[in-house]
């Protein structure tokens, strides 16, 4: 299996190019996670340089890339120039190798999916290509600027998911059904301005121990069997946006990153549930908030097999203020678990 390593462009207090009430730092991390989560399906190995809205250390992530051994670079953007240019372009270092093959897929399959085809620029100024140690391409998914392309970003979303994880596919020279996870994280809609109010939204969750435990709705209970039990899956899901998650587990550390909806499947126990059937230590989950309304997050918390209380709560996956990124501690087994979103 491949080693890919996916870049969501700038992030944090680095809106990237901006139109039409839309960041590029919103849409490329969308876009990335849901390339990141079809590809990891199919067991390649990801890698991302954040899978929130962070800023991010740009030399530190390409370090991060060469120490990975990435068989490929994938780093994702939108481009901008005064509301006077559209379409789809490819940047890259030179026109060889894999850098060929994933840059011509690209520019092939996105003018087939409507985008003004602008070809492959070389761009040997740009870090991310002339630092990198493998092949590596930087794609400008459409102007942020222009109607159309918005639109077309909007409206065929899935198609290029679809498409971007097929062309690293081929490029690697691996094969593969692609399909895009839960319909994709969290497919855009109208009215990225975020100003609605989304109302309420309810956290559904499922744990398994020895045995799958009745579903827990936001705070009413928390779900688990009883003290002293360890967490094996958990099944999680929301009645409006999507959840992203990972568990940390006894047996192979922190395990890829899963996206539901309204949804989960305690019968696929591989993409249905988080969790490999070895006690779970720690949960990380992030909710995605549906464009066009107000941000939500989601609290959670644990307790372990050695405590009665819970943990502090975790808000998505921030760090800072007390706060680790995700919920438990490695080498002692999550025995509660307890969601909601706010």
């Amino acid at each position: 299996m491949a080693k890919i390593f996916l870049v969501a462009g700038h992030g944090g207090s680095d809106p990237g190019a901006c139109g039409y009430g839309r960041k590029e730092k919103d849409d490329v991390l969308r876009l990335t996670l849901d390339v990141g989560a079809a590809l990891s399906k199919l067991g390649h190995s990801i890698r991302y340089n954040r899978t929130s809205d962070v800023d991010t250390d740009y030399y530190g992530y390409i370090n991060d890339c060469n120490n990975f051994g990435a068989d490929i670079c994938l780093s994702i953007h939108r481009n901008s120039f005064n509301g006077s240019a559209s379409g789809y372009e490819s940047c890259i270092y030179a026109n060889t190798g894999r850098t060929k093959i994933l840059a011509d897929a690209l520019n092939a399959g996105m003018a087939a999916i409507g985008f003004v085809n602008r070809g492959s620029k070389i761009r040997p100024d740009l870090a991310i290509l002339n630092s990198t140690s493998m092949d590596a391409v930087l794609a400008e998914v459409g102007f942020i600027d222009n109607p159309v392309d918005n639109a077309l970003f909007t409206n065929r979303y899935n198609d290029i998911v679809k498409l971007m994880a097929e062309s690293v596919l081929k490029a690697v020279g691996a094969t593969g059904s692609v399909s895009v996870p839960n319909g994709g994280a969290s497919t855009p809609q109208s009215g990225t301005d975020r100003t609605k109010n989304l109302g309420n939204v309810d956290c559904i969750y499922q744990a398994y121990t020895d045995r799958w435990w009745p579903k827990v709705k936001n705070r009413e209970d928390w779900a688990g069997a009883s003290d002293g039990e360890p967490l094996r899956y958990l099944g999680i899901c929301v009645s409006k946006g999507s959840i992203r998650g990972r568990v940390y587990t006894e047996k192979n550390g922190w395990l890829p990153y899963l996206t539901f909806a309204d949804k989960y499947d305690i019968n696929d126990l591989e993409n249905g549930v988080l969790g490999d059937g070895s006690p779970i230590q720690a949960i990380e989950l992030y909710y995605i908030t549906p464009d066009g309304y107000i941000y939500k997050r989601v609290a959670y918390r644990v307790s372990d097999v050695n405590h009665d209380t819970f943990y502090p709560v975790q808000y998505d996956d921030e760090t800072g203020n007390g706060q680790d990124g995700y919920a438990g501690m490695f080498g002692v087994g999550v025995d509660k678990f307890q969601a909601w979103i706010e």
